[in-house]
């Protein structure tokens, strides 16, 4: 997934401090990027890479008292209140020029850092917030596994059930283990237990793996749309 110079201006500026200065991209560009953003795919990618950068203690509480949120929480909320404003169109070119060449918080960057609600879009889940995503798994023995992951509140969970009348299989995740290729606990109601190894898409939005039950069946394993 490209990692837009719109956000790398953002993250030079932000979490290197006020004497950083940022490469601003052409008018071209910046269109450019905003259509890459258009795609929510690409929009939480980015948002997620923007927000790992180191941020100074006084950017920090200034932000957060603009942005009403935690300190903990202003690194992701100002990288997804700006990136979402922007890929809406919320933010003209030339507030982001005076931003990235003179630090110039413009009205449209002011407003866009006061909304809390400019959430990117996500698929829908059973619970506001909640990202749900299909499962389903093939085992070579020919059972399958069909089911969904929910993702909410910094944790996750799956649950899938079995061709094989009414066995259902279940496990947890942890959200904030960020490597791309995890190995998952997963517990089946008729006493089988096993391991999902999962890797995992850049955009977090789809996985592929194998699974291999304490019976001695494997599979193949399929989260979000097929790689």
């Amino acid at each position: 997934m490209k990692k837009l110079m719109v956000l790398a201006a953002i993250g030079t500026l932000v979490f290197s401090g006020p004497s950083m200065a940022a490469s601003v991209t052409s008018k071209g560009g910046y269109e450019y990027d905003k259509n890459m953003l258009s795609d929510p795919s690409a929009l939480n990618w980015n948002i997620e890479a923007c927000s790992h950068g180191a941020i100074t203690p006084e950017i920090q509480a200034q932000l957060a008292r603009l942005m009403g949120v935690s300190g903990a929480d202003v690194r992701r909320e100002f990288c997804r209140r700006v990136l979402t404003a922007y890929a809406k169109g919320a933010i003209p070119y030339e507030d982001y020029v005076q931003f990235a060449q003179g630090h110039v918080m413009a009205p449209s960057i002011l407003r866009a850092l006061r909304i809390a609600g400019s959430r990117p879009l996500k698929p829908q889940g059973r619970d506001r917030g909640d990202i749900v995503l299909p499962v389903s798994a093939r085992m070579d023995s020919g059972e399958t596994f069909k089911g969904s992951t929910i993702a909410s509140h910094g944790s996750g969970r799956f649950s899938v059930q079995s061709s094989r009348r009414s066995v259902k299989c279940s496990g947890a995740y942890d959200l904030s283990d960020r490597r791309p290729t995890v190995t998952l606990p997963v517990k089946c109601s008729d006493g089988r237990t096993g391991k999902v190894e999962v890797t995992r898409a850049p955009d977090l939005m789809s996985a592929w793996g194998k699974v291999k039950l304490s019976d001695g069946s494997t599979g193949r394993l399929t989260v979000g749309k097929r790689p």
